[in-house]
């Protein structure tokens, strides 16, 4: 279902088409790669979840940058 609403709006899940520029680069070069490694579909899409949330956070319906810790 995930890869069908992809290709209907655009190529970017809502919550990412919703975020800034930067999260939008990021999740498309990911998921370029893992769709090399994984083929398409959702194993794709989880991959590359899976980086995207080691940089950035879900909140609310959009995705931003985290916050350093130590700041």
């Amino acid at each position: 279902m995930l890869c069908r609403d992809r290709a209907a709006t655009g190529g970017l899940p809502g919550t990412i088409r919703r975020s800034c520029q930067a999260v939008q680069a990021a999740f498309a070069a990911v998921y370029r790669d893992a769709v090399q490694a994984h083929g398409e579909g959702d194993r794709a899409s989880r991959a590359a979840f899976a980086v995207l949330k080691q940089k950035f956070e879900k909140r609310g319906d959009h995705w931003t940058a985290k916050r350093d810790p130590a700041a």
